[in-house]
């Protein structure tokens, strides 16, 4: 009788290659910005996440960060910065900026 000897399984990796899940993503052309009913109740979300726009808005609106833009765009004031994340939210809130997606 022949011993049979099996060669050991060799696996090859590519270590920049999407996952599946991304190349479909990738595909389909998901925006940046989406609404599901199932998940947060609607709220807008960063795509993939459970993370809703707002909470980005928040931290945007963080007053170091407003100083920062004032100090490289001179001339910009609080008023016109609020003003602009005011509207950025209220459309955020209405569903303007965002695109419904089923997962």
């Amino acid at each position: 009788m022949k011993a049979t000897t099996s060669k050991p399984k060799v696996r090859i990796v590519i270590a920049n290659a999407p996952k599946k899940t991304d190349a479909r993503r990738l595909k389909r052309k998901v925006p940046p910005i989406t609404i599901n009913p199932e998940r947060l109740g609607g709220t807008p979300t960063i795509a993939g996440t459970r993370l809703p726009v707002v909470t980005l808005i928040d931290y945007l609106n963080d007053e170091e960060a407003i100083n920062n833009f004032k100090l490289d765009f001179p001339g910009t004031t609080d008023e016109q910065i609020q003003a602009v994340i005011g509207r950025i939210r209220e459309a955020l809130e209405e569903g303007w900026l965002a695109e419904r997606i089923d997962y």
